[in-house]
């Protein structure tokens, strides 16, 4: 993964996102010089309203570019941490063998809306954080506390002895999503549609759920199932 990649936002969504919620990470921001419509001025008067400097480019067609400061990665030590000052019960993402970027930033994007207080990505087992994955999660990487494990088997040790029940999906399973707990201190983990969660991060789990009832076509894409399965998360947390 290049410097350009791990650097570059592309897109309004990405970059409006940013704006709104962290702007001081923002270096400059190159606009498309072909274009002139409600949602580059709208755009150009957030940046200006935001002391962001910006400047047009022909090479750019239709998307614009921000360039952001270097982000150190936050590890395992930093996610103990996290967690150990946490007021509350927390509900936390945990993304293991999810290999396709657009797939990751999707999960990212679902986990910033329904407000995931972290997500934990398996480093050695997950698709890249570039400009790919940026993209698709429309700010969701600088709006989320996102930790990057090495080991995941030490990580699920650690939050098992805090007290964070671990949640896998698996189409063989015979819990329903719904009956699953939420409420309390939990982590929800995902894989990808074509292998699922490895087996021996399954094997790890307290409890194993099940997304659909449907026995001919269980199959949902990651990023589907985990906005899916976060929503009823949210739904029973806010429930009276």
């Amino acid at each position: 993964m290049s410097d350009k990649d791990n650097n570059v936002r592309i897109g309004f969504h990405s970059i409006e996102s940013i704006v709104e919620n962290t702007p001081e990470i923002i270096k400059k921001v190159i606009l498309p010089a072909k274009r002139d419509d409600f949602r580059l001025k709208n755009l150009k008067e957030r940046l200006n309203e935001a002391g962001i400097s910006f400047e047009s480019s022909f090479k750019l067609k239709q998307e614009p570019e921000a360039y952001i400061k270097e982000q150190s990665e936050q590890n395992f030590k930093d996610l103990k941490s996290f967690i150990n000052n946490f007021k509350g019960s927390p509900l936390l993402l945990i993304l293991d063998n999810v290999i396709d970027p657009r797939n990751l930033g999707a999960c990212i994007r679902s986990a910033a809306v329904t407000g995931v207080d972290a997500v934990i990505i398996n480093k050695h087992h997950c698709a890249p954080s570039n400009s790919i994955s940026h993209k698709v999660a429309a700010g969701g990487f600088e709006f989320s506390n996102i930790f990057h494990v090495t080991n995941l088997i030490n990580c699920f040790k650690y939050l098992k002895e805090v007290g964070i029940n671990i949640s896998g999906l698996s189409e063989h399973a015979d819990e329903k999503y719904t009956d699953n707990n939420f409420k309390e201190s939990c982590a929800l983990v995902m894989g990808s549609e074509e292998g699922g969660i490895r087996k021996k991060t399954l094997e790890k789990c307290d409890n194993i759920i099940n997304l659909s009832s449907n026995n001919r076509f269980k199959s949902f894409n990651v990023s589907v199932a985990t906005g899916i399965i976060l929503s009823e998360a949210v739904r029973q947390r806010n429930k009276v």
